[in-house]
């Protein structure tokens, strides 16, 4: 594992200047090795050396999440007022927002290079799950102008509840961190969304061979995992529909779907932490850009919350701690 010298500034008792920093020089010091500057590179002019930064903006980003805070001008707002002499050249709100249109796929990426230094890129098991993320209540779907492609409306069966949004899916490393979250249109099945991604990283070329995906029973689509094995080597393994007898009685859950319900138990807490502390289920957003933005944000500042605490030494969910 490795451990960035900066992250010892997050003392028991650090401060959120202390946070700034720590997030800041990760950041920097990642983008400086992939891009040997503090900007990625642009077909036309980029920032100068003493304008806003790439990095400061991903700082930026992440930063709202970890101190969740869930409303981009408002914390704008706090930023100017209280960390102005972090950010002495932070632009206004609207060019705030292209800045961060243009780097938004870099927070996949620094996710991805978070699960390399928290060793979990290496790990065979991965578990699946979806969850509701409603855009706006039932009652408004005729009111709304929300330009989001694939909303739709939708049932969700575990909270026995109608809604209007989309239906994302969590895929999770088995030690916690996030790998990738999956965008759907509401009304998609679950096995539909599995087999969309799968086709996204068989066209991608993404090496997910040898993995071992545990998912809910949902999920469960035997010529769909036969395909998987075939295609790209990965295990689809999910938990069969409870069935009854001739007699009406269930037959009740076998051994081995109970040892699968044991194994996915960590994304529900995941699924629970980001709807309660990062508000998943309701991102304040109005395009699809600002969907995936959002979304990514809060993705990547759980697992750097995460890899904090493994560092450190802390408890892996103590997410809390950060909100400082």
């Amino acid at each position: 594992m490795y451990k960035h010298p900066s992250i010892g500034q997050l003392s028991p008792n650090f401060s959120r200047n202390d946070l700034f920093l720590v997030v800041y020089c990760l950041i920097d010091d990642w983008m400086k090795h992939r891009f040997r500057s503090s900007n990625m590179p642009r077909k036309q002019r980029g920032p100068r050396a003493d304008e806003f930064s790439d990095s400061e903006t991903l700082t930026l980003l992440i930063m709202a999440e970890l101190c969740q805070c869930h409303r981009e001008r408002a914390w704008l707002r706090q930023v100017r007022a209280s960390y102005g002499h972090l950010f002495p050249t932070l632009p206004e709100d609207s060019r705030f927002s292209r800045r961060a249109q243009a780097v938004k796929h870099l927070l996949r990426e620094f996710r991805q290079v978070i699960m390399t230094w928290a060793d979990a890129d290496l790990e065979p098991i991965r578990l699946l799950d979806t969850f509701p993320m409603p855009l706006c209540a039932c009652y408004r779907i005729r009111q709304s102008n929300l330009p989001i492609d694939d909303a739709t409306f939708a049932y969700n069966s575990s909270k026995k509840q109608y809604y209007y949004g989309l239906h994302p899916g969590l895929l999770l490393t088995g030690s916690g961190y996030i790998d990738d979250i999956i965008l759907a249109p509401g009304c998609m099945a679950d096995t539909k969304i599995l087999a969309r991604y799968l086709d996204e990283c068989h066209i991608e070329g993404r090496d997910i061979s040898g993995q071992d995906w545990f998912m809910d029973k949902g999920f469960w689509n035997k010529p769909l995992a036969q395909a998987a094995q075939k295609l790209l080597g990965v295990n689809l393994l999910a938990r069969q529909r409870d069935y009854k007898d001739k007699t009406g009685r269930g037959l009740g859950p076998s051994a081995w779907q109970l040892l699968i319900d044991k194994v996915r138990k960590p994304v529900e807490n995941v699924i629970s932490v980001l709807t309660e502390r990062f508000g998943i289920e309701h991102v304040l957003a109005r395009t699809d850009y600002g969907i995936y933005r959002r979304t990514q944000a809060k993705a990547t500042a759980f697992c750097l919350a995460r890899y904090f605490n493994h560092v450190l030494g802390y408890e892996p969910m103590n997410i809390t701690r950060y909100a400082v």
